[in-house]
């Protein structure tokens, strides 16, 4: 067996392991802190929590909202094991979520080839009847950071919260 194959055979298996691990995370709203690739953002909106968590559950219509979005698929209502798919103009993703806590915090991982990520968002008043909405994102896998940095996540994190915020603030 030549070395490219058993590194790459060793490189699923340890992908393989983490996604339980990366399950169990999420499932506890954390994501994976020695990730190669990770981000952390936040924004105020000025809108009810309730319409923000419907922005943000209702998987079926980001595509409406959130531009980077090309299309969605989940069968049913999100709940804890849920598996939805989605896709921008570069992936397919496919995800399940690990969290809900209603109006407060939405957990999933989701998976592209050897790529896995842990997604979480929560919802904290603020003053004034303002919302703080947090993501917190992190990514693993065999070779990632060779395809993707810390910083692109971040920019694509801020331009989510950002859509979100203008989603959630108008009439």
């Amino acid at each position: 067996m030549t070395k490219w194959w058993y590194a790459l055979m060793i490189g699923l298996t340890g992908c393989a392991e983490s996604a339980a691990y990366q399950d169990r995370l999420a499932a506890q709203g954390l994501i994976l802190e020695n990730a190669p690739i990770k981000a952390t953002a936040e924004i105020s909106i000025a809108a009810p929590q309730t319409k923000i968590w419907g922005l943000l559950t209702n998987i079926r219509y980001w595509a409406k909202w959130q531009s980077d979005i090309a299309k969605t698929s989940i069968p049913g209502d999100p709940a804890v094991g849920t598996q939805f798919s989605w896709s921008t103009d570069r992936m397919n993703i496919h995800s399940t979520i690990q969290l809900i806590d209603p109006e407060r915090a939405i957990c999933w991982t989701g998976h592209v080839v050897y790529f896995r990520a842990i997604h979480c968002w929560s919802l904290s008043p603020l003053p004034a009847g303002r919302i703080l909405v947090t993501t917190r994102e992190s990514m693993a896998g065999w070779l990632i950071s060779r395809f993707y940095s810390s910083r692109e996540l971040l920019e694509s994190d801020q331009r989510w919260l950002a859509k979100l915020k203008r989603a959630a603030e108008a009439d």
